[in-house]
């Protein structure tokens, strides 16, 4: 929802360059403009090539607190990708599930001030997540404003082992990534938040559903749980969510202004039918149709293609 990704320390690096790759358990795909001379820009003349290749079983391996660690097979389907390609892609970005990652929010005294005793903080706290030998973490954090005690920082995480793994195939191939980031917040990009009051922005894809929880703009919460089988279950913890937070009022009624997708998922039907039964303002769906619907994308199946909303958020970021 935000122009400017929120976090900007080491786990999401810029410039954005013109390529996006999307990582899921199935699929290497490939985002980026029909005309390679070209960046990707938002608006009437949006026109996307997408390419996808299918990942084996035996691609990736549990590491740390069950994230994927990537075996040999993804470098082969990157060069069987990079083939189809054919341009030249020296950097690109790379956008992962939401559930290879670990979000944290946390209360921390003045943390801007004092930077490293805050990753040292969060790091402690993420070691209960990872097991009491956690590893290295590659870790991003950003205050969101006033919390119960001190300020609160919203912090997201992964094993050092685990994001190499998955950058370590591009950089053989000699593409370098500019930067790595969960599926939802490079949809983020796409979907302006209120300028005023609570907004919330649901994204339920790879087996989980993340809320981002804005207020007057900025990002304040951030949560990601798995998607339960019963969409009311799902529903629920993202109304937890924002009683936590007050969001929508105490009760979690998630009144302000929402955004959510991909349209298919079940919670964004129960999200839907949660608001029309309390007479709120509709869903905005997200999806390239919705946000972008003159685009042009080749082939034209991937246009509802979860992956291309994701790769062109990541590319989004750099317009």
């Amino acid at each position: 929802m935000s122009e400017k990704n929120p976090f900007t320390r080491s786990f999401w690096r810029s410039p954005r360059p013109p390529h996006a790759f999307v990582l899921t358990r199935e699929r290497l795909v490939y985002v980026g403009p029909q005309d390679a001379t070209r960046k990707a820009a938002l608006g009437a003349a949006l026109s996307l090539r997408v390419l996808a290749r299918p990942l084996p079983p035996e691609t990736f391996t549990p590491g740390a607190g069950e994230v994927p660690v990537a075996g040999p097979a993804l470098g082969g389907a990157l060069q069987r990708l990079l083939a189809e390609v054919a341009v030249k892609v020296t950097g690109a970005s790379l956008v992962v599930p939401d559930a290879f990652a670990r979000l944290l929010a946390a209360d921390v005294d003045d943390p801007d001030a004092h930077p490293r005793e805050t990753d040292e903080v969060l790091a402690w706290k993420f070691g209960r997540t990872f097991g009491d030998l956690a590893p290295e973490l590659r870790l991003s954090w950003q205050s969101v404003g006033p919390g119960g005690e001190g300020t609160r920082v919203l912090a997201l995480a992964v094993p050092e082992p685990a994001a190499a793994s998955w950058e370590a195939p591009f950089e053989k191939a000699g593409i370098r990534i500019g930067a790595l980031e969960t599926g939802a917040f490079a949809v983020s990009a796409l979907a302006k938040p209120a300028p005023s009051g609570e907004s919330v922005l649901v994204w339920a894809d790879g087996g989980t559903a993340t809320a981002l929880f804005f207020a007057d703009g900025a990002l304040r919460f951030a949560r990601t749980r798995p998607a339960d089988a019963d969409a009311s279950e799902t529903l629920h913890e993202i109304r937890l969510a924002a009683s936590y937070l007050g969001a929508g009022g105490e009760a979690g009624e998630l009144a302000g202004a929402c955004a959510a997708g991909p349209p298919e998922a079940p919670v964004v039907a129960a999200l839907a039918a949660f608001r029309r039964e309390r007479a709120l303002p509709d869903v905005q769906p997200l999806s390239l149709a919705a946000l972008v619907p003159t685009a042009s994308v080749v082939p034209a199946a991937s246009a509802s293609d979860p992956a291309t909303l994701t790769g062109l958020g990541a590319l989004a970021k750099g317009l």
